[in-house]
Formats: C-alpha cells, structure tokens, sequence
C-alpha cells in the first residue's frame, strides 16, 4: 500500500468519524428540543385545566351558575364531572409519561416512536375536549327543557298556542350555534397552543427520520 492509499484511508476514516460525530450532536439536539416540547405540552396541559378550574370557581356567584343549583340536576352534572376529571387525569398521566420516555430514550427508533406517541396523544386530548364540549351544550340543554321552569312555562305556553314545532326549532338553532361557537373557540385555543407546539416535534421528527436513513 502506497502513501496516497494510506492518505485516503485515513482521510475516509477521518470523514466518517466527522460524520459521527456531527449525526450525534444533531440527535443530541433534537432529543433535548423534543424533550422540551413534551415537557411544555405537560406543563400547559396543567396550566389549562387550573385556569378552566379557577374560572369554574368565579363564576358560582353568577346568576347562570346559581340556577343549576335551584334546579337540583346534581344527579346529571355529578357523573358527567367525574368522568371528565378522570378522563383529563389520565391524559395528565400520558403527556407525563411521553416526556418521561422521551427524556430518558438514548434510541433513535424510541426517540421517533415516543414523539408519533405525543402527536397522538395530543389529537386524542383535542377531540375529547371537543367532544366534551359538545355533550356538555346537549346536557346543558336537555336540562333547561326538563328542569328549568321559566323554560317549562314558556313551552307550555307556546304548545297551547300550537308553536311547539317553533318553540322546539328555536331551541335547537340556539344549541347549535352555542355549540358551534364552542368548538370554533376550543379548535382556535389548541390550535394556536398545542399546533405550534405539534409542527415543532413533526419538525423534530423529520429531522430524526433524516438521521435514520
């Protein structure tokens, strides 16, 4: 073997060690900037449920929140609350068990895995909270048209008159677009907070998948 066989070997070894090198640096990287954005994805998750449970609080004084008590629909609101709160728990429990996983995978493949597993995640905790809102509209109304009694006398009123049909028309067409603002509000809410955050760890694993080829 001549002098410049032995000059290109060391050089291709040379090359291959940057190349190491630089790969594991960049996995270093993006590891710590995923682990980062789980971590967020934890903590505002805890953030949104103290600020929805504060607000709850502040508004037991006004007088909406003070005529589901005269109406006694503990017997509805009750378990609709319990499996809400536990339901939310165990997402707690996911988003914290991702950043777990993630901050402590020394494995590209894990790594990858873990960020597809909080992308999942997260949808999952967007539709609950949608769907949650859209059961809650339809239990909200339901307990107007059976509990309330200014609403039981005006459909009485309205059904001697024969505007049942109307009275029933209204009522939906308000709980649709109630329900309609809810979701618009809840979707633009995630959206801006949990999307920004998603396009940065997709970005991530892109990156990821680079590094894996």
């Amino acid at each position: 073997m001549d002098e410049l066989d032995i000059l290109k070997k060391d050089w291709k070894k040379n090359e291959n060690s940057f190349k190491q090198v630089t790969e594991l640096d960049i996995y270093k990287m993006l590891h710590k900037k995923s682990s980062s954005i789980v971590k967020w994805i934890f903590i505002i998750s805890l953030l949104e449920f103290s600020l929805w449970g504060i607000l709850s609080f502040c508004m037991q004084d006004l007088d909406y929140m003070k005529s589901f008590n005269e109406m006694h629909v503990e017997h509805l609101l009750l378990p609709f609350n319990i499996i809400g709160y536990i339901t939310i728990l165990y997402f707690f429990y996911q988003f914290f068990m991702n950043y777990r996983k993630i901050s402590v995978t020394d494995d590209l493949k894990k790594l990858m895995s873990s960020i597809l597993r909080t992308r999942k995640t997260v949808k999952q905790y967007v539709m609950f909270n949608i769907g949650y809102a859209i059961v809650s509209v339809i239990l909200v109304s339901y307990i107007f048209l059976n509990y309330d009694p200014k609403t039981i006398t005006l459909m009485h009123q309205m059904a001697k008159d024969g505007h049942s049909m109307l009275f029933y028309s209204i009522s939906i067409i308000f709980m649709l677009i109630y329900m309609g603002i809810c979701i618009l509000i809840i979707w633009l809410f995630y959206k801006l907070v949990y999307g920004i955050l998603l396009k940065r760890l997709v970005k991530n694993y892109q990156e990821l998948k680079k590094l894996d080829l």
